[in-house]
């Protein structure tokens, strides 16, 4: 499991094909003015090696762009990540163990923060396998085009405002991931110190 929540930075809708992109066309226009954000969501991961057993999880998101973010989990693992934009920390308090990289902002970077960093590159970082909508829903299916990606598929959940309500991961190896988004806040006021860098130890978990 602590493979697998690090490697996040380190799923479920049945609808009617349409043709075009309009909501996602404007969700992406409208991240073009974001400059922070505060996600709150939960999450269920499916393991390939676990059969039917989903973990759940709930967590917190403060992200100011570009590539600096903080992840934390509030419910089912300690685990938290932190990148300053150049590195990124991911934590194990628990186990007493972290370690920090060199944040690849490609192959890396989990795709959401992709997405919020480089709306206007979009469509050069992911292809769109395919859009499909409902009455209150517009779901894109996507494919990493960069080399490297742990990421086999990508979904995005968009409402008929063109916020963004879910969003599912499908690995290479099929850990499947959901999710769902409770709160979206943006552009609103984060502390530096929240993407602060620590010397790796445990003193510098929370």
């Amino acid at each position: 499991m602590k493979k697998i929540l690090s490697s996040l930075v380190l799923t479920f809708f049945f609808v009617a094909p349409a043709y075009g992109d309009g909501k996602l066309d404007s969700f992406l226009e409208k991240l073009k003015s974001i400059k922070t954000l505060k996600i709150v969501f939960s999450q269920e991961t499916k393991l390939p090696v676990a059969g039917d057993t989903v973990d759940l999880y709930g967590g917190v998101i403060y992200y100011e762009k570009p590539s600096k973010f903080r992840w934390e989990y509030t419910k089912g693992s300690d685990i938290y990540l932190v990148s300053n934009g150049e590195y990124l920390e991911t934590v194990f308090p628990s186990d007493n163990q972290c370690q920090i990289t060199e944040l690849d902002t490609k192959s890396e970077l989990f795709p959401l923060f992709q997405i919020l960093n480089n709306p206007e590159n979009f469509k050069k970082l992911f292809k769109i396998v395919k859009i499909e909508e409902s009455r209150n829903f517009e779901t894109v299916e996507l494919k990493p085009t960069y080399e490297n990606s742990i990421f086999e598929k990508i979904i995005l959940l968009i409402d008929k405002d063109c916020n963004l309500k879910a969003f599912k991961t499908v690995q290479i190896d099929k850990t499947f991931a959901t999710y769902v988004i409770k709160s979206w806040k943006e552009n609103v006021k984060l502390s530096e110190n929240l993407f602060k860098i620590t010397p790796c130890s445990l003193s510098s978990s929370k």
